[in-house]
């Protein structure tokens, strides 16, 4: 319950729920407007469904992206699959290294060098 009080033996008016202190002020019609606008306010648990509803609203909007992502990601596969059918279907075959005999040696050297986890660097 929201009560206005003199606040101690001053000029301001305090405005007081219960035994806490909400605000003092100078004039008495201050302390009204406050108390006014603090019991407009919705009550707490009003706040707490609309947290929750938005919440809600949020999870949705992320199953609906991660729908929106899957279906992308199988119309990718789909281009990817023609587009590999009609390579294979026109005999494409892709380029090999410009000097094979080159390029094996320098995996040799790396081989017995100990970097066989590394590629080498490419031919200039």
């Amino acid at each position: 319950m929201l009560r206005i009080e003199r606040y101690g033996t001053s000029r301001f008016w305090a405005l007081y729920d219960g035994q806490d202190l909400v605000v003092v002020t100078v004039y008495k019609r201050g302390a009204q407007e406050v108390r006014r606008r603090l019991a407009a306010q919705p009550p707490a648990a009003t706040a707490a469904a609309a947290q929750a509803a938005a919440v809600d609203a949020a999870a949705r909007q992320a199953q609906e992206l991660a729908e929106h992502a899957r279906a992308l990601a199988r119309q990718a596969q789909a281009a990817a699959q023609a587009v590999q059918a009609h390579a294979q279907s026109s005999g494409y075959q892709p380029a090999g290294p410009r000097h094979p005999r080159r390029y094996r040696a320098r995996l040799a050297a790396a081989a017995t060098s100990g970097n066989a986890t590394r590629r080498p660097a490419a031919p200039p």
